[in-house]
Formats: C-alpha cells, sequence, structure tokens
C-alpha cells in the first residue's frame, strides 16, 4: 500500500465533498487562485520573457501582459477578501477577460518568437489552457449552471478519491503472523 496515494485518495475525495457541500466557497477560492496565477506569471513575463527578442513591438507587448497580469491578479486576491461577495463575481469575470486579451496578445508574441526560431509549444499550451479557464470563469458565476458544473466535479473528484483510496487498501501487504519460529541451527539438530 502506497502511504502517498492512499493521502492523495482522502484529499482528492475531501476536496471533492467540499466542492459538493460548499460551491460558492469553491468558486471564490478559486478565483483568489487564479489571481495568485496571474501575478506570479505577470512577474515571469516582466522578469523572464520581455528581453528575449530585440523588437520595440515585442518589448512593449511583452510589458503592457505583464503589467495587466499583475494589476488584474492583485484585484483578484485583495477586493474578493475586503469586499462583499458580489465583487468575487465581477473579479471573475474580469478574469476571464484579461485572458481572453493576453491569449490576443500571446498570440501577437508567439508569430514574433516563431520568426526568431524560439520554442513556442509552451506558450501555445498556455494559450489554449487560458481560453478554457475564460470560459470556465465565464460560465462558473452563473448561479444555476455554476453549482452544478462545480458540483458535478466535485462528486467526481469525490468517487475518484474513494477510488483510490480503496484500490490502495485492497493492495496493502497481507501480513501473517506465524505460530511458531524455528532457526536454522534448531532445524539442523531436529534432523540429527
Amino acid at each position: 500500500m502506497d502511504k502517498n496515494k492512499l493521502f492523495l485518495g482522502f484529499m482528492t475525495a475531501a476536496l471533492g465533498l467540499f466542492l459538493l457541500i460548499s460551491p460558492d466557497t469553491f468558486i471564490s477560492f478559486f478565483v483568489i487562485l487564479l489571481g495568485l496565477a496571474a501575478i506570479i506569471d505577470g512577474i515571469f513575463i516582466l522578469t523572464a520573457t520581455r528581453d528575449l527578442i530585440i523588437d520595440p513591438q515585442y518589448k512593449l507587448i511583452v510589458t503592457v501582459r505583464g503589467v495587466l497580469s499583475v494589476v488584474v491578479g492583485v484585484l483578484s486576491v485583495v477586493l474578493p477578501i475586503a469586499v462583499a461577495a458580489v465583487v468575487w463575481k465581477a473579479m471573475a469575470y474580469t478574469l476571464a477577460i484579461y485572458l481572453i486579451v493576453s491569449c490576443g496578445m500571446q498570440i501577437y508574441t508567439i508569430t514574433k518568437l516563431h520568426r526568431n526560431g524560439i520554442m513556442i509549444r509552451q506558450s501555445m499550451i498556455e494559450v489554449a489552457s487560458s481560453l478554457v479557464l475564460a470560459l470556465v470563469l465565464f460560465i462558473i458565476p452563473a448561479q444555476t449552471a455554476g453549482h452544478f458544473i462545480v458540483r458535478l466535479f466535485g462528486l467526481i473528484l469525490l468517487a475518484i478519491g474513494i477510488g483510490l483510496v480503496l484500490i490502495q487498501w485492497k493492495s496493502r501487504p497481507e501480513v501473517v503472523v506465524p505460530d511458531s519460529v524455528e532457526t536454522v541451527e534448531e532445524e539442523k539438530e531436529s534432523e540429527n
């Protein structure tokens, strides 16, 4: 039995149960997590990718995208914590719009990078995942559809978590306790 997989199963089941019981809290938490990710992404953009190629337009677009990412991220983290629950819905839509605008900017920078022979695979994955997250952020704040999706996801996670725990429990090693133990010397003496 792998204790790490057992722990992962319990944590997945607990997260699924959390999503089933309190979807509103999860949605707020999700917006704050995406805000933190936007802050980290903005800092990374400003420090690591701004100077990849020597092109003033590229540098300007990347700088605007990095600053926009940090600002939207900070607002997504601070406002839902400081203000009423209505704000997190507005921040979810703001984050979704930011992700779409950021994708447009990144597609422009991807073409510049590709022309200069720099690998763009990871950037394409980031664009695709940003579009999926934007779609999720547009759907989730809608009361009925959002709660249904979050609860469905919670049910799936709960089932996966319980499945992991059961698999690990069934694959645990069986311990057999012997009635008596004889050493090799005792065995030789009994044969003589």
